[in-house]
């Protein structure tokens, strides 16, 4: 009689067992194991490859999103940042205004090349100075701006064959935010306190232990003024232009001698002083090459006058020659 087992899968028989080839019964006892563990190991990867995915596709995903969001907030400041300039009233005149302003006062003729670079330079130069806080306009500054401007343009009307060069100093003048008549009128006061006074008084009046005369107030005016303002070229010009009337030699140990006396940085004075030179000894070689330029120019036009002159006088004796044959 067979006998029966009882398994928690149901009953089974053991002849049935039994009966069944070995090789069946251990093929199948060992292919359940690697059944599972082939369930277990496709599982396995395929939750491994949704986490990889998950991690490869997640970083891009954060990565867009942080830069949508910065994106955003980026055009928000750049709209709230224009909003700010836009409102923003600028009371500075700009350099290009300034010159934009001069060629609207003064559109033609055109400046020559050889006089425009320097023009502009000593207008820029000048315009920084003016929009600087720091800057007070005085009587020493408005004579070294106009002696600037004659040094440069001192021959400009016999290059160009007209008076030119006080349109164009009226132009600068204005469009600088000056008037021409206080410029002048300044300057011509610190000259001829110059010329009246003598080397001495002037370091006096520039340490403040002269007493000077009313007449004599916006000289003090500058040199008080000075010291706690904002020195510039224009002014360097208006002191070495003090110095050259006064008869004091304008040299590197002089030029020190004043700056202390004003109190202003020696070496500033003295960088000034090289660039001052330097422009003079510019304008005089332009001015010596206008004066070879004229020489040749007068040459040239003796010699044309001649040669017409020969040629009418020889017109004038074929013709009177002419004339006696036929009266022959």
């Amino acid at each position: 009689m067979a006998s029966r087992l009882s398994t928690s899968n149901g009953t089974l028989s053991c002849g049935a067992i039994a009966r069944r080839p070995p090789s069946l019964r251990g093929a199948r006892m060992h292919g359940r194991p690697l059944l599972c563990l082939c369930a277990v190991a496709l599982g396995i990867s395929w939750c491994c490859s949704s986490r990889s995915a998950a991690a490869f596709s997640s970083p891009q995903a954060d990565i867009n999103a942080v830069t949508g969001r910065r994106a955003e907030m980026l055009r928000g400041r750049t709209a709230r940042g224009s909003g700010v300039v836009a409102s923003i009233d600028n009371q500075v005149k700009t350099v290009a205004e300034t010159i934009d302003d001069f060629y609207n006062a003064y559109p033609k003729p055109p400046i020559l090349p050889m006089y425009r670079t320097f023009l502009v330079d000593l207008m820029t130069q000048t315009h920084l100075t003016v929009a600087d806080s720091r800057f007070k306009y005085d009587a020493v500054f408005g004579l070294g701006l106009k002696k600037s401007f004659t040094g440069l343009m001192s021959s400009y009307d016999k290059v160009v064959g007209s008076s030119e060069s006080e349109k164009i100093w009226k132009a600068m003048t204005e469009a600088l935010g000056f008037t021409v008549e206080k410029v002048e009128k300044d300057a011509e006061d610190v000259e001829a306190f110059a010329f009246s006074t003598s080397p001495a008084d002037i370091l006096a009046h520039m340490e403040g232990s002269s007493e000077s005369a009313a007449a004599d107030s916006a000289v003090a005016e500058a040199f008080s003024s000075i010291k706690s303002g904002l020195y510039s070229n224009n002014f360097g010009v208006g002191i070495f232009q003090i110095m050259e009337h006064s008869k004091v030699d304008v040299n590197k140990a002089n030029v020190e001698e004043w700056a202390k006396a004003l109190k202003i940085t020696p070496s500033k004075m003295t960088s000034n002083l090289e660039t001052y030179q330097l422009n003079k000894k510019k304008l005089q070689a332009a001015e010596e090459m206008i004066r070879e330029v004229e020489i040749r120019e007068k040459k040239k036009l003796a010699e044309r006058l001649e040669a017409k002159a020969k040629a009418l006088a020889e017109k004038a004796a074929a013709k009177a020659s002419e004339t006696e044959a036929k009266s022959e």
